[in-house]
């Protein structure tokens, strides 16, 4: 497709509402979830309530003529598929799959400041200033990419290119004028034909909203939702490595940490308190009984675990009120493959000022790191330290 001009605007590309009670404004296409309600919500969020991430507006698609092109020298047979055909049980087996979708960059916000050398050769480069609530849980209904792809004959694959309908501005890397492009993601053949990656028509039992890729996107479990393309319009199927598309250029793990550079795949433990940043929690008695909650994910994993510090700003700094300073929070349910899990921990609080911090663990072996012990990377991305969360405790005023 010839490249065209980028208009010279700004526009708003998110089409569904999105109240400032449940979402933080990030940006033209980017509303973040808001965990300070996430206390309202049950194992799912609603798709009223989820994320959104747009690149640019959504795409306006028909239907009645949209079909997804399966194509290139790693299929014998490339076809397009309708979606009556994609959606007919008879044809494809819907599956439906409980998984957290978690930003690439969710959390890119909390990357400490890296020191800059003489030289001046890593910097950190702001994009979307996410804190933690660009991800949510859904059940996610569609068909298996695999079963799509061994209808077209899968013969000596190791790659495909996921194209969608709508067209972002980039630029090239010698610079110029910005033009616009197809989002396009490169994956490798063992996750495409994994038993865990969709094709997604249906979101939480309802048809797959427009904002969220209508009327198809790509599901990678356990990867960033970088990789999981909204408006899905063909598929390329490649026997050798193709080019890194311009826009995935932004999505390479690179600085001092990374040479070479990473391609990042799969998320990390992750959590986060059901809280605003810098919440102020009013007691009626000194001292208080409070509980807090929170919810913690591993995309790629199950939840084991998660801890909790709190340390209280005194004289002489910062001050842990507990020995040992972690303490274990109790799991409100069994955890799931993939899933969050709400966990909760009492804490009798004095007024004053502290910073919370929720330390998850998963099945894998994966703890969350202090902040300072995070790989930092020049896009911020897959950040996953754990977060000294702001809070201030005071006594509700007394009514005459």
């Amino acid at each position: 497709m010839p490249n065209k001009p980028a208009p010279n605007y700004v526009a708003q590309w998110v089409l569904e509402d999105t109240p400032s009670r449940y979402f933080i404004w990030r940006g033209p296409g980017s509303r973040e979830m808001s965990f300070a309600t996430v206390c309202e919500m049950g194992d799912l969020v609603p798709n009223d309530r989820f994320y959104v991430h747009n690149r640019a507006l959504p795409p306006s698609v028909n239907v009645a003529t949209w079909s997804l092109a399966i194509s290139g020298d790693g299929v014998t047979e490339p076809q397009s598929f309708t979606y009556a055909q994609l959606t007919d049980p008879a044809r494809f087996e819907p599956v439906t799959l409980r998984r957290v979708l978690d930003c690439g960059a969710n959390g890119r916000s909390f990357f400490p400041p890296l020191p800059t050398p003489d030289t001046g050769a890593w910097l950190p480069v702001g994009f979307t200033e996410w804190q933690y609530g660009a991800m949510g849980a859904a059940e996610w209904t569609g068909v298996r990419l695999r079963d799509v792809l061994d209808a077209c004959g899968v013969n000596g694959a190791v790659q495909i290119m996921c194209t969608g309908l709508d067209q972002i501005a980039v630029q090239a890397d010698g610079g110029g004028a910005p033009f616009l492009s197809n989002y396009q993601h490169l994956i490798p053949i063992d996750k495409a034909l994994a038993d865990d990656t969709l094709l997604v028509y249906r979101m939480n039992g309802e048809t797959l909203p427009v904002d969220h890729g209508y009327p198809l996107r790509a599901f990678f479990s356990g990867w960033g939702g970088n990789t999981a393309v909204k408006w899905l319009g063909s598929i390329e199927v490649s026997k050798t490595a193709l080019p890194v598309p311009i826009t995935q250029a932004n999505q390479i793990l690179t600085g001092p940490d990374y040479q070479p550079p990473v391609v990042p795949t799969v998320q990390n433990p992750k959590s986060a308190f059901e809280l605003a940043w810098g919440a102020t929690l009013m007691t009626t008695a000194t001292p208080s009984q409070i509980t807090l909650s929170g919810r913690a994910w591993s995309a790629d994993a199950t939840v084991t675990g998660v801890d909790v510090c709190i340390e209280q700003m005194l004289p002489d700094g910062w001050t842990p009120v507990w020995s040992p300073q972690w303490q274990p929070a109790t799991l409100s349910s069994t955890p799931e493959p993939g899933m969050w899990v709400r966990f909760t921990i009492p804490w009798t609080a004095q007024p004053g000022r502290y910073r919370l911090s929720s330390r998850a663990s998963d099945d894998q072996g994966n703890v969350q790191p202090a902040p300072e012990d995070v790989r930092w990377n020049q896009i911020g991305l897959h950040y996953n330290g754990y977060v000294r969360h702001p809070v201030e405790v005071l006594p509700m005023s007394t009514m005459p």
